[in-house]
């Protein structure tokens, strides 16, 4: 594909040696502009497809100030930058570029970064595109014959929930109405709970209401607006909706928002796209109060929709972190997009994943689990590609691997930032062209397979140091999803502990137990290193040990030593997340080598035995170390 392509490089050596490299490669380059001005004006003659910019340019505006025009108007766009630490990559990702370049960089890099680039947009495109024909096909079939008005705004509501991010939505069908009777307001309080806001009591919310409902008759034209000086208790974002009549606003909907991402411009074209469908259910709503008939005559689909329910596949919980990131499972979860779940060890991601599948149209194929931390170095690739016999010493017989397995299916590479680069190479190609060879095979083999990842590393940092590939990062990371820790669920812990104290009761028929309030405060102050899985043992652990049918008190874990084991382990609220070679080495240290039992390096680390055997064996460290020679 020929690609039109404007250069912002202030750098004439090197501008001018990317426009050669990009021309050899048979694209087009519309221009080379050494400022943010000369690039607005050039792409203002001549729309490029995608832009490579530098981020440090001369002049008051730099790279990541244009990034943000071109990201107003849709055009994708790379970073290219001299600069590799962690701190710049964080800053650039944030802008969410599609690419980013290292100088020095070379042709294939180039090549590789543009097609990266191109493709994430097109998906990106297709993803919005689907979006829109799944939300549209939600509000036809929210169609609610009763004449409550209530249950057919709930109804609106609970179409829009996983498409849009709101903590607070407003339904006004008729803003002329001083009496506020045509307003439907709810809170949202769980993954599919409401609760009808009428506490007239907080007398800023009320009044902040007020004066939106009075501008916004004035404001005709739909909108976002986030870190809201006017909203910013409680509410830091807003979206608003309106619909006309006779070129007046007399109906419209508002959405307010606490999410970490808030509203963006593809939030606005969403339900831009829907504004026909919404005015004719909204209006339906203002009709029924004096229609004994329903107005709105729409066709609902025979497809069956898929939604995520509460407690599927044990994610428990209505913290608004934890409602976040099942939003985005039940967005993603219908269509083939690479997804990347980023959170500590412990969290539930796995849950996620099956949650994921099942919603899919792959529910019926195959998911495979691939721990990457738990394979020896030398069989990932084995394992992962599989192998022909006599591809190596021991291989007796042919190998099916994990791609293959998953064929139509769904593959999970946990802990993708453990895989050595040599492998992170090979997969980087499986994953692109959608093909692989197995090792010692000459057949290459298509592939059918959608691919989930998961990490508790920052592999921004991975970046920095070395230790994984850009141009992987970017291939995986086209849809994150963020699973806090628990510690920053607080409000999960109370529904979590009960959830598990009944499974465990229930399998040794000692139904009914409870835990006893005090005993619930201790878990609600603890920090949870461990997240949902220490949670978990934890109440196993106290049900059989309970005599009777209430636990009254918790034998907390002790807290991890960190500081006397490294002052240079960077840990996040005393969690140890990622187990690298100079923890090992220090925890085997202490412990005098000594891996289990009391005392021992695993039990210092919080890691079972047999996990730190497995990571020791795979970093190839020897204890007690071998002295390097002088």
């Amino acid at each position: 594909m020929n690609l039109k392509i404007l250069i912002v490089e202030d750098q004439f050596l090197e501008a001018r040696n990317l426009s050669v490299i990009v021309s050899n490669a048979g694209h087009t380059v519309t221009g080379i502009a050494k400022s943010v001005g000369q690039a607005l004006v050039m792409i203002e003659k001549s729309r490029p497809n995608i832009v490579l910019v530098d981020i440090y340019l001369k002049g008051d505006l730099n790279g990541i100030d244009l990034a943000k025009k071109l990201d107003q108007s849709g055009i994708p766009y790379i970073y290219i930058s001299a600069n590799s630490n962690a701190s710049i990559l964080e800053q650039a990702i944030a802008s969410k570029p599609y690419g980013f370049l290292v100088k020095p960089f070379n042709e294939r890099e180039i090549i590789v970064a543009l097609n990266i680039a191109m493709f994430l947009y097109q998906d990106r495109r297709e993803f919005l595109t689907r979006q829109r024909v799944w939300l549209r096909q939600l509000l036809k079939n929210s169609v609610v014959t009763e004449n409550n008005t209530d249950e057919k705004a709930l109804s609106i509501i609970r179409a829009l929930t996983s498409f849009l991010p709101f903590d607070f939505i407003m339904i006004d069908t008729d803003l002329h109405d001083k009496s506020e009777r045509g307003v439907f307001s709810y809170q949202r309080t769980g993954f599919d709970q409401y609760v009808k806001y009428e506490d007239r009591k907080n007398e800023d919310l009320k009044s902040s209401l007020q004066f939106l409902r009075k501008n916004n008759r004035e404001s005709k034209s739909a909108y976002f607006l986030n870190e809201d000086e006017l909203m910013k208790a409680p509410f830091s974002g807003r979206l608003w909706l309106p619909f006309l009549n006779n070129n007046e606003v007399d109906m419209g909907i508002l959405f307010f928002s606490n999410n970490q991402s808030r509203y963006t411009s593809d939030h606005l074209d969403l339900i831009m796209s829907v504004q026909d469908i919404l005015f004719e259910l909204v209006k339906d709503i203002r009709d029924s109060k004096t229609s004994p008939e329903p107005q709105i005559n729409f066709t609902p689909s025979k497809a069956p929709i898929l939604l995520l329910k509460p407690g599927m596949e044990g994610i428990i919980g209505h913290s608004p972190k934890l409602l976040e990131a099942l939003d985005k499972v039940s967005q993603v979860a219908p269509y083939d997009n690479t997804i990347i779940i980023i959170g500590e060890t412990g969290v539930g991601k796995e849950g996620l994943v099956r949650a994921i599948h099942r919603l899919s149209t792959r529910s019926t194929k195959p998911l495979i689990n691939v721990n990457c931390a738990t394979i020896p170095v030398n069989l990932v690739e084995s394992e992962l590609f599989g192998h022909e016999k006599g591809a190596f010493t021991g291989a007796s017989e042919r190998r099916i691997g994990k791609f293959e397995q998953a064929n139509g299916g769904t593959l999970f590479l946990d802990e993708i930032g453990e895989l050595p680069m040599e492998v992170q190479t090979k997969l980087l190609r499986a994953i692109q062209e959608k093909e692989i060879e197995r090792l010692g095979g000459r057949e290459i083999i298509p592939l059918d397979v959608r691919i989930i990842t998961a990490t508790n590393r920052d592999l921004l940092k991975e970046i920095a140091k070395g230790n994984f590939r850009l141009d992987l990062y970017y291939r995986i990371n086209v849809y994150p999803i963020k699973l806090a820790p628990l510690r920053e669920r607080k409000e999960d812990i109370s529904v979590l502990a009960n959830y598990y104290l009944q499974i465990y009761a229930s399998g040794i028929h000692r139904d009914g137990m409870t835990i006893a309030p005090a005993a619930m405060q201790q878990l609600e102050h603890y920090t949870w290193p461990g997240n949902i899985r220490e949670l978990q043992h934890l109440i196993e652990r106290h049900v059989l040990d309970c005599r009777g049918g209430v636990i009254e008190w918790f034998e907390m874990p002790e807290a991890i030593p960190f500081s006397n084991i490294s002052a240079n382990t960077e840990m996040e609220g005393s969690s140890f997340t990622v187990i690298n070679r100079d923890h090992i080495l220090t925890a085997l240290k202490k412990s005098n080598g000594k891996i289990s039992g009391d005392g021992g390096a695993a039990q210092l680390l919080r890691v079972p035995p047999s996990t730190l055997s497995s990571r020791i064996k795979r970093l190839g460290i020897q204890w007690p170390p071998v002295p390097s020679k002088p």
